[in-house]
C-alpha cells in the first residue's frame, strides 16, 4: 500500500544526487587482461588513487560479474574507515541486488572514490595481535566483553574516529583478542549482532538513530561477506571492533540478555518506543507478517536512510538468527518509534 510513497522517496534520493554536482567522466583504463586490472585497482585504493581506482574498475565492470568485483574487494576493504567504513554493507547487498539492478556494480564508483581519499584510515590490530588458544567456542565471552566495556573517548562521533580510539592503545585487543581467537563467524555474528539490537533496546536513546542504528548495520555488513574472506578470525575482529566502538564511547548501561517487556497496548506507532518494540516483541505470532509490512513501508518512506538501512538490516538479521528474531524485530520497531517521536531530527 505504500508503494507510490516510496518510490517517490527512491526518485527524490536520485534528484538529490543529481543535484550534487556535475557526473565524474567514464574513462575506463586499458589493461591487459581482468587480473592485472583487479590487482591495479587493490593497489590503487591502498596507494590514495582515485582516477586509477575508477580507471580499472570502469574497465572491469562489463567483463566481470558485480560478485567478483566483490570477491576481489572484500578483503581488503573491511579493515578500511573510509566512506564512513559502509563498503562492506554495500557488498553485503551485492548478491541480492546485483540480479535485480542492471549494472549494479557500477554503484560502487562513488564510494569507493570516498574510501580512497581516505585509504590510511584503517583498522589494524588484528594484524599484529598476540597470537592466544581459543577459550569459547559459542560467543558468550564477546557477548560479554561488549555488554558494557570501559568507556573510551572519543573526539568525534563520526565512525573513524571512533573505531580509531577503540584500537588505540592497545584497547580494542585487550577486549577482543581473547574472545575472538578461533570463534566460528556464526557464533560471532549472533553475539554481536545480539548485542547491536540490545543497544537499541535498552541504552541511551539519544543515540537510537546513528549510534546504535550502525551498531547493528556495520558489524552486519562486514560478518555478511565472510563467504569471499578467507581470514575469518580478521574479519570477526573488524566486525567486533565496530560493535565496540559504539558501546564504549556512547554506551550507557551493562546490556542484559532480556526481552522488552509486554506493554498494555498492541499498537507500534506514535507510542513511545519502547512501547512498539515490547508490542512487537510480544506480537501473536500470526500478526508478524503484518507488522513486518507495516515496519518495511515506514522505513522506506522515511526521510532518513538509517530507518531503512537498519530495518532492512533487523530483518536479515532475524533470518539469520531465528532464536533472536523477535528481538531484532522489536528493535526496528523502536527506531521506527522514535522517529515517530523525533520527527524534525537530523545528523549534524
Amino acid at each position: 500500500g505504500a508503494r507510490e510513497q516510496v518510490r517517490r522517496r527512491i526518485a527524490s534520493i536520485a534528484a538529490q544526487y543529481a543535484r550534487a554536482g556535475d557526473e565524474v567522466d567514464d574513462r575506463p583504463g586499458a589493461y591487459p587482461n581482468e587480473k592485472v586490472a583487479a590487482g591495479t585497482l587493490r593497489a590503487a585504493i591502498r596507494e590514495g588513487d582515485v582516477d586509477e581506482v575508477d580507471a580499472a574498475l570502469l574497465y572491469l565492470l562489463p567483463r566481470v560479474s558485480p560478485l567478483d568485483v566483490r570477491r576481489a574487494l572484500a578483503t581488503d576493504i573491511m579493515p578500511m574507515l573510509g566512506a564512513a567504513a559502509h563498503i562492506p554493507i554495500f557488498l553485503a547487498e551485492l548478491p541480492r541486488l546485483e540480479a535485480r539492478l542492471a549494472n549494479a556494480g557500477a554503484l560502487l564508483r562513488a564510494p569507493l572514490r570516498k574510501l580512497t581519499r581516505f585509504s590510511t584510515y584503517r583498522l589494524s590490530w588484528h594484524e599484529g595481535a598476540k597470537a592466544v588458544d581459543a577459550a569459547d567456542h559459542s560467543g558468550e565471552a564477546l557477548f560479554e566483553a561488549l555488554r558494557s566495556p570501559p568507556p573510551v573517548h572519543s573526539d568525534s562521533v563520526y565512525i573513524a574516529p571512533t573505531m580509531l580510539a577503540v584500537e588505540a592503545d592497545g584497547y580494542a585487543e585487550g577486549l577482543l583478542g581473547a574472545v575472538t581467537a578461533g570463534l566460528p563467524v556464526g557464533a560471532a555474528a549472533r553475539a554481536i549482532l545480539r548485542i547491536g539490537a540490545l543497544s537499541m533496546l535498552q541504552d541511551d536513546a539519544a543515540n537510537a538513530p546513528y549510534g546504535w542504528s550502525h551498531a547493528l548495520t556495520m558489524p552486519q555488513g562486514v560478518l555478511c561477506c565472510a563467504d569471499v574472506v578467507s581470514d575469518k578470525t580478521a574479519l570477526i575482529r573488524t566486525a567486533a571492533t565496530h560493535a565496540l566502538g559504539f558501546r564504549a564511547t556512547q554506551g550507557t548501561v551493562r546490556l542484559v540478555d532480556e526481552p522488552p517487556q509486554k506493554p498494555q497496548s498492541e499498537e507500534i506507532f506514535n507510542v513511545a518506543p519502547i512501547d512498539a518494540a515490547g508490542a512487537v516483541y510480544h506480537a501473536d505470532e500470526g500478526g508478524i507478517g503484518k507488522i513486518r509490512t507495516a515496519l518495511a513501508s515506514r522505513a522506506a518512506a522515511h526521510r532518513d536512510a538509517h530507518l531503512a538501512k537498519y530495518t532492512l538490516a533487523a530483518f536479515d538479521a532475524a533470518a539469520r538468527d531465528p532464536e533472536a528474531a523477535r528481538l531484532f524485530l522489536a528493535a526496528a520497531a523502536y527506531l521506527g518509534a522514535w522517529w515517530d517521536a523525533n520527527p524534525e531530527e537530523s545528523f549534524e
